[in-house]
């Protein structure tokens, strides 16, 4: 999966530019990844997307999300709206009010957990090909896009930077469409309840946790 790819996928849930890492597959998360494979198959029905047919249409839909940052974190999130049902490909109307208090600058360490529902079970689900319950070390140093180069979709439709040093200031974003492409998103992924936490720190200073919860359709 590439840099852009990844970085649609995340955009979705929590706005935080997503990108490779060195996420950890370990053989009790491959165990993890089977349980939620032969349990998406038991309860699958005729209502859900079918694999492997071309021009596929995703849905996002009951959107939450809340902070769970401490009181001296960098970034600061008022408000975070999406437009439902958020349709992949479609459009989707972004609204966010943040406040960042200081430069974001490498070393900039981002973990990232995500759980799926799986009948009255919360999985997690295993890190996959840099997608999923991930670990990425130095966030900044993996960016693909150099500084000078302008950012690509969806960023430059945003308003958003998509390289190191994030400056800080006030990051406001009202009503704006932007539009999700055609991606490939992973089988185990695909449909069901997520819940997915991030946390973002450069070295003993937090910059942000954040924890969003939404079901693919």
């Amino acid at each position: 999966m590439n840099m852009s790819k990844k970085c649609v996928f995340y955009l979705l849930s929590f706005l935080v530019v997503m990108s490779n890492g060195l996420g950890r597959f370990i053989s009790k998360s491959q165990s993890q990844m089977h349980v939620i494979q032969r349990l998406d198959e038991k309860y699958a029905n005729d209502d859900v997307v079918r694999y492997g047919k071309p021009g596929l249409t995703f849905k996002l839909k009951k959107f939450d999300w809340s902070t769970c940052s401490g009181p001296d974190a960098l970034a600061q999130i008022n408000e975070f709206d999406l437009s439902e049902p958020l349709s992949i490909p479609g459009n989707v109307t972004v609204t966010v009010d943040s406040i960042l208090r200081g430069d974001i600058t490498t070393p900039l360490k981002v973990i990232v957990r995500v759980q799926k529902k799986v009948g009255f079970l919360w999985i997690e689900v295993p890190c996959v090909d840099n997608v999923g319950s991930c670990d990425y070390e130095d966030l900044c140093a993996e960016l693909p896009f150099p500084p000078g180069v302008p950012c690509p979709e969806p960023f430059l439709a945003l308003g958003l930077p998509c390289n190191c040093p994030v400056l800080q200031g006030d990051y406001f974003i009202r009503n704006k469409l932007v539009f999700i492409p055609d991606e490939h998103i992973p089988q185990f992924l695909a449909r069901g309840q997520y819940s997915v936490q991030v946390r973002a720190s450069i070295n003993s200073q937090e910059v942000i946790c954040f924890q969003s919860k939404f079901t693919l359709v």
